[in-house]
């Protein structure tokens, strides 16, 4: 009898070293798909010119945009992409609204000294 249950553990044993091997070449030939790469958006790019600094101070001009800084140099025309474009555009606008806002509060006091004296 226990020659019987030697032959069954070696049965059982050449069973398992089979399915192993058989897993094995499964896992080493694995049958890939064609990966598409997934595609990035392109970049857009303009062309705009940096105004010198009427006062002189500085040569360039510093924008960062999502973690990315870029150093333009004044009076040239330079390639940017969009984005910075768009930031230095909004500088301007709040620029050109603070100095309007300080204007009508200069000509107010004015106004109100006028009607004081």
């Amino acid at each position: 009898m226990a020659e019987k249950k030697t032959n069954k553990n070696a049965e059982v044993a050449e069973e398992v070293v089979e399915t192993k091997v058989e897993t094995e070449a499964t896992e080493a030939e694995p049958t890939k798909a064609p990966e598409a790469k997934p595609t990035r958006p392109t970049k857009q790019y303009v062309e705009i010119r940096i105004p010198r600094d009427p006062l002189g101070k500085s040569d360039s001009i510093f924008v960062g945009v999502n973690f990315k800084n870029y150093i333009l140099k004044r009076g040239t025309t330079v390639r940017v992409p969009i984005e910075v474009a768009e930031v230095l555009k909004n500088s301007e606008l709040a620029e050109d609204a603070a100095i309007a806002f300080a204007q009508a509060k200069e000509e107010e006091y004015f106004e109100k000294s006028k009607n004081h004296a």
